[in-house]
């Protein structure tokens, strides 16, 4: 067999699987780029959820500048404008329905 086996294939589907759905950390928002960093700390420091024509002016950016990083962030799955506000994307907590979720991994191999 190739890669360890069953046992290789089922480690390498669970790694796969759990990968993609990491929830976002402060320190993968800490290592955006700058502009992404700046719009992200206005959107968290905001008392009420912020419009982009305010951050337009917080940033002291043009519409389009705001819109494409707000664009890459809303990509990223960070934020998302919600009725005309730009908010913080809510983070989704794990869910395992079976246990250790390796189970319903098994039915693929």
């Amino acid at each position: 067999m190739n890669n360890g086996g069953l046992f290789g294939r089922i480690s390498q589907r669970i790694e796969e699987v759990e990968e993609k759905n990491q929830p976002i950390t402060m320190s993968d928002i800490l290592n955006l780029p700058d502009d992404q960093l700046a719009l992200m700390r206005q959107v968290l420091r905001a008392s009420v959820p912020i419009k982009p024509e305010d951050l337009v002016v917080a940033l002291d950016w043009n519409m389009a500048r705001v819109t494409q990083v707000m664009g890459s962030l809303s990509f990223a799955g960070m934020i998302e404008l919600v009725e005309g506000t730009v908010r913080v994307a809510p983070m989704q907590k794990r869910a395992r329905s079976t246990p250790g979720g390796m189970w319903s991994l098994l039915e693929d191999l």
